[in-house]
């Protein structure tokens, strides 16, 4: 993998934020797990990046239901990390950007999810409209999360350079050099 490139995000009402991209799409590999945090109603997609386990993400199952049915994972993904410090250092989450398959809008996917609208007046007309406009709309790329990363101020390797800090957590996450980030996460925080 190439070194992602640490940018940093302008300033906003939130804290400082930077982003660390990988400069070549990524293969990754996406399954449901069992996990007994997972709340219910909804399932957990594990994130593996040749054989590690690098992300977890709990959604409804409508939505692991697309990810399967439009192999939205088959070929390699872009691959981003936002980084904020926060307690207990950094908070991370990590995204695939995601091409739409043609024909999948996420309009048309909250049709799905809100079956009335159909019967909405002009919902035929704004479907004939959107259906025109689907060439166009399958070259949006989507963020999809894909889980939480934590790294404690303890293991920071370029305190105070947040841009930095992002690029190396993004590096190692797909790397693997590191141990797995998710467990270690969680073993620190819940005291496991």
């Amino acid at each position: 993998m190439s070194k992602p490139e640490p940018v940093e995000l302008p300033e906003g009402d939130g804290p400082p934020a930077a982003y660390a991209a990988a400069e070549e799409p990524v293969a990754l590999r996406v399954r449901l797990i069992d996990d007994e945090r997972t709340p219910e109603g909804m399932v957990c997609m594990a994130t593996y990046h040749d054989t590690r386990l690098i992300a977890r993400y709990v959604m409804p199952p409508e939505m692991w239901a697309q990810v399967a049915e439009h192999n939205l994972f088959g070929s390699p993904v872009p691959v981003v990390l936002v980084a904020r410090e926060a307690a207990p250092g950094l908070q991370c989450q990590l995204y695939a950007l995601l091409q739409l398959p043609p024909g999948l809008t996420e309009d048309e996917a909250d049709e799905e999810a809100e079956p009335w609208a159909a019967s909405v007046p002009g919902a035929s007309y704004d479907a004939a409209v959107e259906g025109e406009e689907d060439d166009e709309l399958s070259d949006q790329q989507v963020a999809f999360p894909l889980g939480h990363i934590v790294r404690f101020d303890k293991d920071r390797v370029h305190p105070g350079n947040l841009p930095l800090e992002a690029a190396d957590i993004l590096r190692r996450l797909i790397e693997g050099k590191t141990t797995e980030v998710v467990d270690k996460a969680l073993e620190d925080l819940l005291g496991d």
